[in-house]
């Protein structure tokens, strides 16, 4: 997703995320050259400019000529502006929408369809977090769920960490899984799993050629298999870690008998 299509997911039009993008490469500038950096039309640009006006976004700046030149509110501003007002707005509207809900999705599971759908549902999770984290992940998910897993430890949040490939971070209890590069083999991808609380759960495979497969759910079920998951790794990294030549030696390279869960006497 490009800068445009962000900016549009945040409730600007087409025509406002251009404008803005376009003053903020030459300001201070006049309507009439911001709409030849944006590629507008004249005729479009002063209504444009006018809405981006109104809601803060662009501030006139009128000269000794009266001619009016625009300035583009800071990045970093707009942004805390409309993270500020997201917020305020959901915490007003969620009482109200509990008022009407029967609360029969509990058990639905959700499906997240691409990479950035399951970052969003994680990262919001993570945030929500009060008493515990449970996560398997690995190096690519680590580095965008990062801070918002020091802000949870920060806050006393028990956290339990799985990560394939050898960390070089350390969160909560870290535990780096034995066997990562057959896993990836095996899977043609990698694995993401998050259990916030004992309550919710994402889970998503991120698979060869940018294909993902996510979805999260409250559905107890659901979540007690993940939460399941993610604590047979802890389990079995412990193993490994105090016992690994022992396990070595009954089960060879990278625990091959001890993975093959159709052979009983292996």
């Amino acid at each position: 997703m490009d800068t445009l299509d962000q900016l549009k997911t945040l409730g600007f039009t087409t025509n406002e995320a251009k404008a803005y993008i376009a003053l903020l490469g030459c300001e201070p500038a006049s309507a009439y050259e911001v709409a030849k950096q944006a590629g507008l039309p004249t005729s479009k640009i002063y209504e444009v400019v006018a809405r981006l006006t109104n809601r803060g976004v662009f501030q006139a700046s009128e000269d000794d000529a009266g001619n009016l030149h625009y300035y583009a509110m800071n990045p970093r501003d707009l942004m805390a502006s409309i993270r500020s007002k997201t917020i305020m707005e959901t915490e007003q509207l969620l009482p109200e929408l509990q008022k009407i809900t029967a609360n029969s999705q509990s058990n639905l599971i959700w499906p997240l369809l691409d990479a950035a759908q399951v970052q969003s549902r994680t990262i919001e999770l993570l945030h929500q977090a009060k008493q515990s984290i449970l996560i398997s992940l690995w190096p690519e998910e680590l580095s965008w769920a990062e801070p918002a897993l020091r802000a949870a430890e920060n806050r006393d949040v028990r956290i339990a960490l799985v990560h394939f490939g050898k960390p070089v971070i350390t969160i909560g209890a870290t535990y780096h899984h034995p066997v990562e590069r057959t896993l990836y083999a095996e899977k043609g991808g990698r694995g993401l799993t998050v259990v916030v609380d004992g309550s919710q759960v994402v889970i998503a495979n991120f698979k060869i050629g940018d294909v993902v497969d996510g979805a999260w759910s409250r559905n107890e079920s659901f979540v007690t298999v993940a939460e399941d998951y993610v604590k047979h790794d802890v389990y079995i990294t412990k193993v490994t870690r105090f016992l690994g030549p022992e396990v070595v030696e009954r089960f060879g390279e990278d625990y091959r008998k001890m993975r093959d869960v159709f052979d009983a006497n292996a």
